[in-house]
């Protein structure tokens, strides 16, 4: 019973990628099953049509069920959902089409085609899954309707074929309103998802990157920097007697402060560029491809931005100045070893009077 268990969770997730919410993987795990099911359905019905002597109706089910768990093969092979739900949505409405036309057992085929509008609504979107249903529907009524029914090799009566197009209607009105709320749904989960990710990632206040993503964001580049050898630099910067403007202008505009000098730093840096409030009023600036010499350059730049920065708090212009430490990430150096470097040179850069910038070049 365990193996069966494994077996079938092995065929079942075929295909299925990392992405666990990603609905393209509810997709291929719906085809997986479906052609299983299928291919165990339309197997059961053609031993019993065979039993019955029924050997058309038996082979064509026959067919029907290799062409189910071929695929199944086929996404196996080419992991290519579109083409492969394809193939099993349109051999199933061929089928159907087939039932209606035979009668299947004792005319109770045509109960069958209620099972296309949730499969082809869901397969190929409200779109092409209302245009698949409306197709079917017009050839089975041709078939049905045509010349009292020419075109079957069967009977049924007019009250039966009207009361199943009214049937199969409603059936494809309450699945496309469905879909329609399930992909309404599946998209305001997704902007919300992407809107909580993008907020775990940004502080709210400056909307600069915070901590957690800066050093998420440090370890990529670190990465790409043990592959292909670069200059790696880090800034600490740190805002100059910062509580001191808090307790004498208020927390309001301390938060203005931090903000305005969020936007200047991020005009100074380059694309590649990373900023980030590291903390309180620290910032991190990471520099991909920047040596020590370039970084110092950089901070004199910021110095001069800075002071020119006019942060008014009534009809008082306030200014700023900030200290910096800077130091060199190297390959084989851990990430939080020249952090502690540049915090050092940045706490040296306080110690000696502030408004200045620190570096290991220095030494």
């Amino acid at each position: 019973m365990l193996k069966l268990k494994a077996l079938l969770t092995a065929y079942f997730q075929t295909g299925l990628t990392d992405k666990k919410y990603d609905d393209s993987n509810r997709r291929i795990y719906v085809v997986n099953l479906f052609s299983f099911v299928g291919m165990v359905i339309t197997g059961l019905m053609s031993f019993n049509a065979f039993i019955q002597q029924d050997y058309l109706l038996a082979l064509v089910l026959f067919i029907a069920s290799i062409i189910y768990f071929s695929g199944y093969l086929l996404q196996k092979k080419t992991h290519n959902t579109v083409l492969s739900t394809a193939f099993i949505l349109y051999s199933l409405i061929f089928l159907m089409i087939y039932l209606v036309y035979s009668g299947g057992v004792n005319n109770t085929g045509p109960l069958w085609i209620f099972i296309i509008p949730p499969v082809a609504l869901f397969m190929h979107g409200l779109k092409r899954g209302v245009i698949d249903n409306l197709v079917f529907i017009v050839v089975i009524s041709f078939i049905m309707f045509y010349q009292n029914g020419a075109l079957l090799d069967t009977e049924y009566s007019f009250q039966f074929k009207t009361r199943l197009i009214y049937s199969y209607l409603t059936v494809t009105f309450l699945s496309s309103f469905y879909e329609f709320s399930r992909n309404r749904t599946y998209q305001y989960t997704l902007e919300l998802s992407k809107k909580y990710e993008l907020l775990a990632k940004l502080d709210p206040l400056t909307k600069l990157s915070n901590r957690r993503d800066a050093l998420l964001l440090l370890e990529q580049e670190h990465s790409k920097q043990k592959r292909n050898p670069m200059n790696i630099s880090l800034i600490l910067c740190d805002v100059d007697k910062f509580k001191l403007i808090n307790d004498t202008y208020g927390h309001n505009f301390g938060d203005k402060v931090l903000i305005q000098l969020a936007e200047c730093f991020q005009n100074a840096l380059r694309e590649q560029d990373i900023i980030s409030r590291w903390g309180g009023e620290e910032f991190l600036f990471i520099l991909p491809e920047t040596s020590l010499r370039d970084a110092n350059i950089l901070a004199e730049k910021i110095h001069r931005l800075v002071r020119n920065l006019q942060c008014q708090h009534d009809k008082t212009t306030i200014h700023i100045t900030v200290s910096m430490g800077i130091s060199e990430l190297t390959a084989t150096q851990r990430i939080r070893d020249a952090i502690n470097i540049a915090d050092k040179c940045l706490y040296q850069a306080k110690v000696s009077g502030r408004n200045q910038t620190i570096s290991t070049l220095a030494e």
